[in-house]
């Protein structure tokens, strides 16, 4: 839709730092006592982070296994201090550098510039559709 928000600048920022493998430019969004979930997570996985260093601890420890790629197909709904956010993501396994796409719906909560809460569902890894 044309009067859709685009893509939140901090986020943009956020997401480019983590493409280059540079976690602490993800971190910059979140507030210290932030809280990041993973609702649709398989049983025995993270489903709940509190708090930056956790978070922090988390992201990094991705870098094993994802490395994250770009983002398109954004949708963005802004209502007040909440943020709804649709997009695909195309990243590579970082052990075989296999392309894989996800979609996710992030639902996000700011206080003060900074992300408070962060609830990240995302569909299962795919195959990467070619042309990406």
């Amino acid at each position: 839709m044309a009067d859709e928000p685009e893509f939140p600048e901090w986020l943009a920022e956020a997401a480019i730092g983590l493409a280059s493998g540079d976690v602490e430019a993800w971190m910059e969004m979140y507030a210290d006592d932030a809280v990041h979930e993973f609702p649709f997570a398989a049983p025995g996985a993270v489903r709940r982070l509190e708090g930056k260093p956790a978070i922090r601890a988390y992201m990094s420890a991705m870098g094993g296994s994802v490395q994250f790629g770009s983002l398109d197909d954004v949708t963005v709904r802004e209502m007040g201090d909440e943020v709804l956010i649709e997009a695909e993501g195309h990243h590579f396994d970082a052990v075989t550098g296999d392309p894989f796409d996800l979609r996710y719906l992030w639902i996000i909560t700011r206080r003060s510039g900074r992300v408070t809460w962060l609830r990240d569902y995302m569909g299962p890894r795919r195959p990467a559709e070619s042309g990406n």
